[in-house]
Order: structure tokens, then sequence, then C-alpha cells
């Protein structure tokens, strides 16, 4: 599974245009009024505006070199505050097989470096920038309706990674990590790894290999499409 395109909303766009284009560096695709894209790798990240009375929050993954994990963090370190936990401002998920830190975006949305030693390909350099991105590892779903979900995305051949089983309190991982991407399932009001931010639903579109798009609304009213 690879997530190719993902659809986030925000309050104010040109904050956040500021902050991912002008101040990160990734690349600017669209630009207009209600909304704007960048390149993340291989993947595409379209940001929409949406009423400030409407509720959101989004963590989600960008694969990294598998050599360049370092390097990124002291880029993250460059550019914002490096996100910790019991002092620590990095993790190593042994299931994953992948080092990870994490920061917040300009409306705090948390962000991963994600470096999995199997499966994300190495890159020459001596530095990271937004151009060794490889594309999007993981994008999380928040709902209270987690077994309905789970087995909506069954019906596509979209399963917990290792025949796993359904987590009903915590996150449940979604896809084959092995293809470089995995669905973070999870309720609402559960506190995001490295952070006090608290999961909630939130609208979102997921396109799953330019041909499923999962689409959830504020109310979390949730639907699969085949493009």
């Amino acid at each position: 599974m690879k997530i190719t395109k993902v659809k986030l909303y925000a309050y104010d766009l040109h904050k956040m245009k500021e902050f991912y284009s002008d101040h990160l560096g990734f690349t600017l695709i669209k630009n207009t009024d209600n909304y704007f894209e960048i390149a993340v790798g291989e993947s595409i990240i379209t940001f929409e505006k949406i009423p400030a009375f409407v509720n959101k929050q989004y963590h989600f993954a960008l694969n990294i070199p598998c050599n360049l994990f370092q390097q990124a963090k002291s880029w993250v370190k460059e550019h914002t505050e490096i996100l910790c936990s019991d002092g620590q401002d990095e993790v190593y998920f042994e299931i994953l097989m992948a080092h990870s830190c994490y920061f917040y975006d300009a409306e705090e949305n948390i962000i991963e470096f994600i470096s999995r030693q199997e499966v994300n390909q190495k890159q020459d350099a001596e530095y990271f920038s937004p151009e060794h991105v490889l594309s999007i590892g993981e994008m999380n779903l928040t709902t209270d309706t987690i077994y309905s979900v789970a087995n909506s995305l069954k019906e596509y051949g979209i399963t917990p990674m290792k025949n796993s089983e359904i987590s009903v309190d915590g996150l449940t991982f979604i896809g084959n990590y092995e293809d470089g991407a995995n669905l973070l399932l999870g309720p609402s009001k559960r506190i995001w790894y490295f952070s006090d931010k608290k999961a909630i639903v939130s609208p979102i579109m997921i396109e799953i290999d330019k041909h499923l798009q999962l689409n959830m609304n504020e109310m979390g009213d949730f639907t699969v499409t085949q493009l």
C-alpha cells in the first residue's frame, strides 16, 4: 500500500503555506485562495481552508532515507523545535524497524520523519533537505467506529499489519509496512506519541495507490470510493 495523496484542512492557509513552502522548503505545486498543494517525495499533500469552528488534529509521517535519520534530526532542529518525550528526541520502533522524530507544523499537527531501516532506500547525501523525503509513510485515521471503518477497508484488501488484532483503545497499523506506508487507525481522545495533543475525528481524504479514495467528514462518516 502506498499513500499517494492526502487532503488535510487548515484554518490559516497563508500561515501554513509559509511554514511548509517558505520556511521548510517543500515544493509548492498549486496555490489558490482556497487550498495549496505541496510535494512530499512521490506523494502530494493538499491543505484546504476550513472554518475555525470545525475541530481537527492530524498526524502524519514522512518516509526519509534509511541512512539520513541523524541528518534529518539536525535539519529539524535548525528549522523548528523538535519534540521530546521523557528527555528523548527520537524513538526506535522495533516492529517497524524504524527510527522516528517529531515536530509540530504551524497549526500544531504532529509531523514525523520515519526512517524504515529495511524499506526506505538509501540516498547519497551529507546533509538532509526536503528533496530527500520519499513519500507519506503514515497517516492517521481517527474514528469512534473503529470496527466499522476497519471492515470497510477490509473489503478493499486493506487489512491490519501482520494480521494483528484491531485495537479500540490504541493504534492499529493498517497496511503492509514493507510497501512503505500505513494507516494509523485509532479512537479519538487518545494522546499522540511525543505530544500532549488528543486525537480528534477530523475531515480528511486519503488516496491509496492512485485508485482508492478514503473520505471522512467532520462528523466521522467514512466512505471508500474507487477512482
